[in-house]
């Protein structure tokens, strides 16, 4: 991965924490993914958010919100991730260190436009991926910044799926699209020698 030193007016790095929901992390959510899967991915996600804050990299929150009158897609949803319920929120194992948070209604989160207005305002050129499901809302998401001209990495022990095969074959694809496929720990070491723009 090119390495992208954090420094004023410079390009900076962005991490993306995708769905990280009650719905689709807990074991009575609307539509969860492999909880044999979950402990691993959190104990990823959380020690790289540590650690991008420490090195002044941009944490951003990501959610599902859906329309409750949005009836067909909900029953294929199995009604999850529904604007206003207490699914929707974040799960209470999830590090949350800002209010950086960008809601979306579609797989890509560059949907929200709010979203690619933030990352331009910061100068963001470089984003780290985390979150469910590795086979739609990541994929699309990292295939999403691919095309507005992202370096893109995916953080393989931070994402999940629906099962194991699902994971690994959406890797994949991204993989073969041009998306850079990480250990958490691999990105925290080439991370290593950013520079923290914070007084």
């Amino acid at each position: 991965m090119t390495d992208t030193t954090v420094s004023n007016g410079g390009t900076r790095s962005a991490l993306l924490i995708l769905d990280l929901q009650k719905d689709f992390l807990q074991p009575g959510g609307k539509l969860p993914v492999a909880q044999e899967q979950v402990p691993g991915m959190l104990e990823a996600t959380n020690r790289t958010i540590k650690a991008a804050d420490a090195r002044g990299m941009e944490v951003i929150y990501i959610g599902n919100e859906f329309s409750p009158w949005d009836i067909p897609a909900n029953w294929f949803r199995n009604s999850a991730a529904i604007r206003g319920q207490p699914g929707t929120r974040i799960d209470d194992r999830v590090l949350v260190i800002n209010k950086q948070y960008f809601p979306k209604c579609r797989g890509n989160a560059f949907s929200n436009p709010r979203l690619v207005e933030f990352l331009r305002s910061r100068n963001v050129r470089d984003v780290i991926l985390t979150g469910v499901y590795a086979n739609t809302c990541v994929q699309f998401t990292a295939i999403g910044a691919l095309r507005l001209g992202y370096r893109v990495t995916v953080l393989r022990d931070a994402v999940a799926a629906a099962n194991p095969r699902k994971r690994e074959v959406a890797l994949e694809r991204m993989q073969r699209r041009g998306i850079e496929i990480l250990d958490s720990s691999s990105i925290l070491e080439e991370k290593t020698g950013q520079v923290d723009p914070r007084p």
